[in-house]
This record gives C-alpha cells, structure tokens and sequence, in this order.
C-alpha cells in the first residue's frame, strides 16, 4: 500500500488510544512547565516596561519621552499592557497565556500530524509527546516571552493552509497571519509563506480553472497581509522614526561574522537536543516517495526560518529560543514520518527490526537532549529557588536604586530588562537593545559597543557587572563594561557608591555615582 503524506486527505476519527496519548502529552507539558515556572528571561521585563509605560498612559515607551521601537512582540505588548489594566501582574499573566499558547501548539502539532499522514493512527499523538518532552517549548512558555504564541501561530497557520479551499479556510489563514505579522518582526515573511503555499495546494488538484481561482485567490490573501503590514510599517515610521525595530539593527548588523555565529547556534542546536533524530524521521518520506505539497511546504518553512536564525547571528538563550517556533512542525513531521515506518509492508522481523532502530535512536536523542536539560537545571534551578538567580539579583538591585535614587536619575547598564522595571528609573542600555546608536553600530550583538558615547550621555549612575578572577582582581564578562572601566575619564567623573554581591555565577554588582 502507497502513501502520499501531505495530500491532506481528510483525517480519519481518532482513535481512543490517540485521545489518551494526546491528554498524556498534555499532562506532560504542564508538569514540564512547572518545574520552570520561576525562570523568567530578562528580556521579559523590557516588554513589561513598554507594556506599563503603557498602561500608565505614556504611549509605548522604554524611557519616558524617548521612542525607541526596543521591543520585538507588538502584540505581547499589547496583551501585557491589557493585563496590567485588568489590574495583574504582567509576570504572572505571561506565563499563564504562555502555558495556554503552549498547549493549543501541542494540540495542532499532532492535528498537524494527523493532516500529513491521515494513516497515520495513533503514531500522530509522537508529536505532542515529543513537543512535551522537549524543553525547547515548555520552558520558553513560562519564560515571559511571545514564544509560546508565535510557535501556535505557526503551526496553526500551516495547518490551516493544509486544509483546502473553503472561504473559512481563507479566512482563517489570513487571520493567523495577521496574528503572525503583529507577534514578530520577522511573520510577514511566514505568513506569506502559508499564504502562497495554500493557493498552491488548492489550485494543484483541481484543473486549470481551479488553479487560476487559486491564484487569484492567494494574490488577495497576500495583499491584504502586505497592506496591513505596509500600513503598521508607517506607523511604526512615524511614531519612533523608523520601519524596523531598534532590534533589527541590534541584532542584525554583524555582517559575516554574525552569519557564522547563527551558524555555529543551529550546529549547537544539532548536538544538544533531540534535532537530528527529529530531521531524520522528517525526511523519510523523501526517501520511501509520495511527499505531498503540505509535506513540502513544512520543509520549505524549515529552510527559510532556518536561514533566519543564521542570519539573526542566533540566540543567547538557554535552549534555543528560536527553534521553539518550529519545534511543533518539527515534531509533527517527524510523527508522520514513524507514522509511515511503521505502514511499510516490510515482512516479519525486518519489520520489526526497522521499527526497533528507529525508535531506539528517537530515544537516544531524548536522553541526550535531557541530559544536557540537566546540566542547564543543576545551574538555574537552585539559584531560582532560592531566588538568587540573574534576573531576580537585577529585581533586587533594580529595588535598590528605586530606594536610594532620586525618581529623575539616570542609569547605564549591560543588562536592562528586571533592572529598569523595577528600579522606575530612565535606562541607558549598553548593550544597545533600547538605545539607537548602538544598535547600529557595526559589529556582531553584545560586542558593538561605545563607552564614549555612554560618557558623553553623563548619566548619574553606572552599574558595571564584574567576577573576581583567580588572582581576585576585577574581571567583566560583559563588553561594554570592560571597555567602559578601562577609560581613565570614566574613573575621573564616576565615584564608587555601592556593591552588591549578585550569588548567581559569584558576580558582584558595582555602582558608580557622576560626582558632582
């Protein structure tokens, strides 16, 4: 018997044992979750200070009365901003629509499945038990961040686009391609991805005629999601004077150097998670033939988001923010790919050979990326239970100068997010994220820097974050703090005020004041 996978037949029912899997993944996602739950990414909190700014009635703003476009989730803004009105915790209320996002790309992850390979049987619900025991998803839904909705986005508007033709269909596609255009800088080129790629798989069965009607019908889609996007584009222009985000250029200026650091980032994702036994379950219905269009158009997302990423120079989060958005398509090919394993009419015990293999490699790929899950919780966990992890050591030192600073006082720092929310005070980012200049400055993220536009900025306070070394003299793993403390005009006008032993990674937290 042949199989076309991604023909998007219509499914079959599921069966019980599949409903059962899939509650079990369920189960297994919202455990996995949990035991991240007090980890939130510093980054968060410079969404929260936009969404606050906000709320609070002084627009979209990092620093009162400069507009700086420092964030990449206008709509996780937005619904943080909401939150804050409704009167909760913008912390507390992303994790929760973080957990949500998460388990509905389960849920299309494994539907997903089911579209690719309708046989596919109870072999689908492989997807969402391997998105949950992933920690690419689990943790980064509870890390504050938009990556939980932009992963269902994805996921759902492939879905949809693997669905037909109806007007519902369409509809809906758009839709999720809205939400995808609002979510990240870079979902117009997603949406129009799915967009175009459905009128491809509409018209193909259907003659001439319906290939035209196809056609027609994406060029429309398409424009509706480049004029909308055109339009947010010159609002974006006209409120803080540019089209793109200030972290576009933060992040996408380091030329070839760069490239080679998001190359390096996709070969770490390779060999520290489950990856390469996912892409080899992914691409065995090209070698045992009838790939289907939507087969084709989830390798060409693949392609194209990974190119993203190596050209983004990568991430710096732990467990590959990035590869989180396509981890639920990830996992929904490699299902349809054990799905047709286990439908090939192989006889007797090379059956059962082959299918022994297959899983026993799917499960060293598991234990490998749980292995190095580990390492990373041995470092993290311990310090977030005891609340003396990175972020929370900036929380208290942002409570700090909140308390101990005048409210129109003005700090420079490398890492801005828990700091700036908490200390209420007007930020200079050395690193760049929120200020312009040193966004685009040449050079790779975290290394263009610019220690005499910083003194020239004169801000009342400096906070340089060093480690002692073995000779226990001042060492800063940060760029823009080391070069800033080797300028002698620096140690001219700024006088030590303050130290704050920061337990995460034996740091210590030094805060210089201008003297008068």
């Amino acid at each position: 018997m042949s199989h076309v996978i991604g023909s998007a037949v219509k499914s079959r029912r599921p069966t019980n044992l599949s409903v059962i899997l899939l509650l079990a993944a369920a189960v297994l996602f919202c455990a996995h979750a949990w035991t991240y739950r007090e980890w939130t990414e510093d980054d968060a909190f410079i969404s929260f200070r936009y969404a606050k700014n906000l709320a609070d009635g002084q627009g979209l703003v990092f620093n009162p009365g400069e507009r700086v476009e420092a964030y990449s989730n206008f709509s996780w803004v937005l619904l943080q901003s909401a939150a804050l009105k409704a009167g909760l915790d913008p912390e507390t209320a992303s994790k929760a629509l973080g957990l949500l996002a998460g388990l509905a790309a389960l849920v299309f992850s494994w539907l997903l499945a089911r579209r690719l390979l309708p046989e596919a049987g109870a072999a689908a619900a492989a997807a969402p038990l391997l998105v949950a025991a992933s920690p690419l998803l689990t943790r980064h839904a509870v890390s504050g961040l938009e990556t939980a909705l932009f992963a269902l986005l994805v996921v759902l508007a492939l879905w949809l686009a693997a669905g037909g033709r109806g007007v519902g269909t369409r509809a809906g596609l758009v839709a999720a391609g809205l939400g995808l255009v609002f979510t990240r800088p870079e979902g117009i080129g997603v949406a129009l991805l799915f967009v175009l790629g459905h009128a491809l798989f509409a018209g193909g069965a259907r003659g001439d005629g319906g290939a035209r009607s196809a056609r027609y019908a994406a060029i429309v889609d398409a424009t509706v999601l480049v004029l909308v996007f055109v339009a947010y584009s010159a609002w974006r222009r006209a409120y803080f004077g540019a089209f793109l985000p200030n972290t576009f250029h933060a992040k996408m200026g380091g030329g070839l150097e760069g490239i080679a650091y998001g190359a390096y980032h996709v070969l770490n994702w390779l060999r520290d998670t489950n990856a390469l036994p996912l892409l080899g379950l992914s691409l065995v219905p090209l070698v045992v033939g009838g790939t289907g269009r939507v087969y084709r158009l989830c390798l060409a997302l693949l392609g194209a988001y990974g190119a993203f990423i190596v050209a983004s120079g990568g991430d710096w989060m732990y467990h590959y923010r990035f590869f989180a958005h396509l981890l639920p398509v990830l996992c929904a090919l490699a299902a349809a790919g054990l799905g047709l394993i286990l439908a090939q009419p192989v006889a007797g015990g090379r059956a059962f050979r082959l299918v022994a293999v297959t899983l026993l490699i799917l499960s060293l790929g598991i234990l490998s990326e749980a292995n190095q899950e580990r390492a990373v919780a041995r470092r993290v966990l311990p310090a977030l239970r005891s609340h003396d992890y990175l972020t929370q050591n900036y929380e208290e030192l942002g409570l700090w100068l909140r308390e101990n600073t005048s409210p129109d006082a003005s700090v420079a720092a490398s890492d801005v997010g828990a700091l700036a929310y908490y200390s209420e005070r007007r930020v200079l980012d050395m690193y760049g994220l929120t200020d312009p200049h040193i966004a685009r400055l040449p050079g790779v993220h975290h290394r263009n820097v610019d220690p005499d536009y910083v003194l020239e900025r004169r801000p009342d306070y400096v906070i340089l974050i060093s480690r002692p070394d073995r000779h226990l003299s001042r060492t800063f793993q940060r760029l823009p703090d080391a070069r800033l403390h080797e300028r002698a005009a620096f140690h001219e006008r700024y006088e030590p005020v303050h130290e704050r032993p920061l337990g995460y990674q034996n740091e210590t937290a030094l805060v210089f004041r201008l003297r008068s």
